[in-house]
């Protein structure tokens, strides 16, 4: 997955750049790289037409992060304990 910043700048984009070509403020796309969880449906289209990605290979938004995180963190966890208890 990639997030919406790593699909501008991969692309050689500045934000600036995006803004004009997506016809929107320069703040909006700040905004989203900062935390897409609330990105509009139109604004979304956007960047997976213009950046030729499924819905699925976008990242979105810090709060997804913390989720993801999080998760990954807890399985971790999970099955250090599970080892450990095997090996006790």
């Amino acid at each position: 997955m990639k997030s919406l910043k790593e699909l501008r700048t991969e692309n050689g984009l500045t934000q600036v750049e995006l803004a004009e070509l997506f016809n929107v403020s320069v703040g909006t796309i700040i905004n989203m790289e900062k935390d897409s969880t609330n990105i509009k449906d139109s604004l979304l289209t956007k960047y997976l037409k213009a950046f030729e990605v499924e819905y699925d290979a976008i990242f979105l938004g810090k709060k997804y992060e913390k989720i993801v995180c999080n998760d990954k963190k807890n399985e971790t966890i999970f099955k250090i304990k599970k080892r450990l208890k095997q090996s006790a």
